[in-house]
């Protein structure tokens, strides 16, 4: 059961820093998740959490690098091979020796080979680090396919650094010639490995279709097990299992698509089922970064024994060595290569720069410094603290850097594309009211396409325009109160009108997007409403409910029709003239947003349809209507397409979402269990 609650804390972890990083987006969510990860360690007592590291590159890395390598375009990334063998040796042995030299230097206390040891963990790029930086700015192609290759391939080159400088340590001795041989058997090893498990995977896979015995369940398991089972085979056989899984993955991805209906099944299943496993063991890495910094850092800051500035110094000067090196091996790299092609250097300064400040470490250099055996990691705090800061300070060097090198992952104009073609759908199914009797489905499938373009819009607007909409909504939603219970007052409209526009209201209300007091004020009231309630019936046995039953048995009549409609109109009257004086107090393209939108529903709300759907909220029927507006949107995407105005690449995103809308509309589960409720009271 403690295993239980400490995966249910996780849980909770992981999903709070998402949410955080929802409502603050300037804050990156591996920064929160590391927090996080600090915060939770403080409530672990000291010498209860440790880091199985065989653990969680086998759970953990080996996964994350599977997917990265299934996802990425190895075409383009062998396009730089030579840059990226370059980074993944030469660059990060001449770091391990410089980091380690220097600390050795600073620290005469600790071994030589101890200290080469912390120089090979903190050697290679941490591609999972990388990843989630890259997912927040816009790199060139070139830049990050370089970084996704060396990511890939550079954990194995130095993990046997580090092998061979602990093997050193413990024996003192070190054979240049033991340790290329051993890095030689461990690449090809693990290539060997990883092409074995593939296809050993396809095989079984194309057995499975062969025997008609295959189903989404099995091809998802047989997907979810391949990184698995080549990290352990691999571990097994003592060859790299990162560059066994990477191999693996890339296989896995290289092979013929076979277009039929199981396939296209598993597709969709294995890519929605990666994205929640992917996040998860990012999210994982960063809470288990967070943790492990802080109870390494948390002994040795608090130490008698050690003087704090001078290890703080020690950790800048490492991480300025480390970048130093990298910098000036990667420009060193392209003015000669510039400078044998005989071109300018153009961009090697930048590209310098970025392939420098993107070599952040992560989780996998404190996983794979706590490889060093117990009784030297009792005997050498000081090097599980000088590779945990270096780790944080190069992350965090890395954040603050790279935004002012990279240009910001905003979206193009392509969405103003998105909008128009969703206007365009409103306009041919707008053009359809005129050849059906029955309104109600289609203007209810107008209304989705207009929440879509609602959701666009302030998808790109920041926050403060956001608070103005519901301070506007608020507005609105006065106003619309004040003329129900001024009509009432005034016998304009009976009980049963001014109780269905009181339910219109209220759900109204819910859907204004307040900030956080103001949402848990309405809450808190609609708690205690609802008790009210509760308690009332509970008092007269149900009397407003068997009320309320008898006036619904009828369907409403032209006269409340009527009355629902003038009460409407009535109030967009008084709407649409408030929103005008307050122009030039909001954004006038806000105030003419609800202007518009609130003069599109008085278009239609003589039709009873428009009571039935937005007073009532009749049961949604209106899957005809939504698989024509499905293929009016694919067809002028197509069209868009093709006169140029959006590039292929975000015409294929537009189809991917229209496919998910439909698979999600024809689904037949969809619980319709609150309508029924209300028929049946209604027959009752």
């Amino acid at each position: 059961m403690t295993i239980l609650l400490y995966l249910i804390v996780f849980l909770l972890v992981l999903i709070a820093s998402n949410a955080a990083n929802k409502l603050f987006p300037r804050l990156p969510l591996p920064l929160l998740q590391i927090v996080a990860g600090a915060l939770l360690g403080l409530c672990i007592p000291q010498g209860k959490f440790h880091l199985d590291t065989e653990f969680f590159l086998a759970l953990v890395i080996g996964p994350l690098l599977f997917r990265e390598a299934e996802e990425s375009d190895v075409t383009s990334i062998l396009r730089y091979w030579h840059i990226v063998l370059y980074l993944i040796f030469p660059v990060i042995f001449i770091s391990t020796l410089s980091l380690g030299y220097m600390a050795n230097f600073l620290w005469a206390s600790l071994p030589l080979a101890a200290c080469l040891a912390a120089g090979a963990a903190l050697g290679p790029t941490d591609l999972v680090a990388f990843s989630s930086l890259s997912d927040r700015f816009t790199f060139p192609k070139r830049v990050e396919s370089i970084l996704k290759g060396e990511g890939l391939l550079n954990d194995a080159s130095g993990l046997v650094a580090f092998q061979v400088a602990v093997a050193a340590w413990l024996t003192g001795e070190f054979s240049l010639e033991k340790a290329s041989v051993s890095l030689l058997i461990s690449i090809v090893g693990g290539f060997a490995i990883g092409a074995m498990t593939a296809f050993f995977n396809q095989s079984l896979h194309r057995l499975l279709l062969h025997a008609r015995a295959s189903d989404i369940a099995s091809q998802l398991l047989l997907e979810l097990s391949l990184p698995l089972l080549t990290f352990f085979l691999a571990e097994e056989v003592h060859v790299s299992g990162i560059i066994a899984v990477v191999v693996a993955g890339i296989f896995k991805a290289s092979r013929f698509k076979n277009i039929t209906l199981l396939e296209a099944q598993v597709d969709t299943v294995t890519e929605t089922v990666w994205g929640t496993v992917t996040f998860m063991l990012n999210g994982s890495v960063f809470i288990l970064l967070g943790i492990e910094l802080q109870m390494i850092l948390e002994p040795i800051l608090s130490s008698p024994i050690y003087d704090n500035l001078f290890l703080l110094i020690t950790i800048f000067v490492l991480t300025f060595l480390l970048f130093s090196i990298r910098f000036l091996m990667i420009y060193g790299f392209y003015a000669y290569r510039m400078k044998r092609a005989k071109k300018k250097m153009t961009y090697a300064l930048k590209d310098s720069l970025l392939l420098t400040f993107s070599g952040v470490k992560g989780t996998v250099s404190i996983a794979t410094i706590l490889l060093i055996p117990a009784s030297l990691e009792r005997e050498y705090p000081l090097l599980l603290f000088l590779v945990a800061g270096v780790t944080l300070l190069s992350f965090l060097t890395g954040l603050v850097v790279l935004p002012r090198l990279s240009e910001s992952k905003e979206e193009t104009l392509e969405y103003l594309m998105h909008i128009a073609i969703l206007n365009d759908v409103v306009t041919e199914l707008e053009a359809d009211l005129a050849h059906t009797k029955i309104k109600g489905p289609l203007y209810a499938a107008i209304d989705n396409y207009h929440g879509r373009i609602e959701n666009l819009i302030l998808e790109r607007e920041d926050k403060t325009v956001r608070k103005d909409l519901a301070s506007l909504q608020l507005l609105i939603l006065s106003i619309e109160n004040d003329g129900l219970e001024q009509a009432y007052e005034e016998g304009k409209i009976d009980d049963r009108s001014y109780h269905l526009y009181q339910r219109y209201l209220l759900g109204m209300e819910q859907r204004i997007n307040r900030n956080f007091a103001s949402r848990f004020t309405y809450f808190w009231i609609v708690f205690w409403r609802v008790s009210r309630l509760i308690l009332h019936e509970i008092v007269t046995l149900g009397a407003r409910l068997r009320s309320w039953r008898k006036k619904e048995k009828r369907h409403l009549t032209k006269e409340e029709i009527e009355s629902i409609a003038e009460l409407y109109l009535a109030n967009t009257e008084v709407i649409v003239e408030s929103l005008e004086h307050l122009k030039g107090i909001y954004k006038n393209s806000l105030i003419n947003f609800l202007q518009d939108s609130r003069l599109r529903e008085t278009a239609i709300i003589g039709s009873g349809a428009f009571i039935e759907r937005v007073i009532t909220r009749m049961k949604p029927t209106n899957i005809v209507e939504m698989l024509r507006g499905y293929y009016l949107e694919r067809k002028i995407i197509f069209e868009y397409e093709d006169q140029g105005l959006i590039s292929p690449s975000y015409a294929k995103r537009l189809r991917q979402n229209v496919n998910n809308l439909e698979n999600y509309s024809l689904k037949e589960t969809v619980n319709t269990l609150p309508y029924d409720m209300v028929n049946y009271a209604r027959k009752g």
